[in-house]
């Protein structure tokens, strides 16, 4: 089955001790930060990627690319920038964008209708991003469809999806996620602004997360 990039997903009821880091993500972070590798991500490791507030746009282009480096493909949920507003951004940074699948869980909410030009790879969730079943179900079927292939997953951000759902609600998705990707073999990078979680959360994410990526300045 050939999943619809471009489609809309209809409303539903709601049923470390490290070591120096090379070249790469990590060239601006402290030498004890842990690494992306081919290796990593051929055995589904699954990633949260710390980011300071001010550098969350940057620190999603570099992991972008560090990926795209590595000959994986991406699928982007996106949660804080709108699609359409994340590939202008790509473009300008030499991003290749047909290595990249987006499910945007904020344009459809936030902008209503869009041009055709906006709606290539992407499949967009048609209620709010508080609602989480229709974002389960897309994201379910896009893993189903591309397992056994080079790609990964990218979710950006937990901080922005604390504006719509409680800390408890984002842990049990971020443990459905991680889950779903351990079991289909598959990696996932998860992004959040180190100073915007709560410990109860910060904890959870760690826990079922393989290891953590910190960008942020020290």
């Amino acid at each position: 089955m050939e999943y619809p990039i471009g489609g809309t997903i209809q409303d539903t009821q709601p049923s470390q001790e490290g070591y120096d880091a090379p070249p790469g993500i990590q060239e601006e972070c402290d030498s004890g930060m842990n690494t992306i590798t081919e290796e990593k991500l051929d055995e589904g490791d699954s990633f949260l990627v710390l980011s300071s507030a001010s550098k969350l746009k940057e620190n999603n282009i570099r992991l972008v690319r560090e990926v795209q480096d590595l000959h994986y493909q991406i699928i982007m949920i996106t949660f804080n920038q709108p699609s359409p507003i994340l590939k202008r951004t790509y473009l300008k940074n030499d991003i290749d964008l047909d290595t990249i699948i987006f499910i945007d869980a904020v344009s459809k909410y936030a902008l209503g209708t869009l041009p055709p030009q906006d709606i290539d790879r992407a499949v967009f969730i048609n209620n709010p991003p508080r609602n989480l079943t229709n974002l389960s179900v897309a994201i379910s079927e896009m893993l189903k469809e591309f397992a056994g292939t080079r790609i990964c997953v990218i979710l950006d951000s937990i901080t922005t999806m604390l504006i719509y759902l409680s800390s408890g609600d984002i842990s049990k998705f971020t443990h459905f996620m991680t889950s779903k990707l351990s079991i289909l073999g598959m990696s996932g990078f998860f992004i959040a602004v180190e100073n915007g979680l709560d410990p109860t959360l910060m904890t959870h994410l760690s826990t079922f997360t393989d290891e953590v990526i910190d960008l942020t300045p020290r």
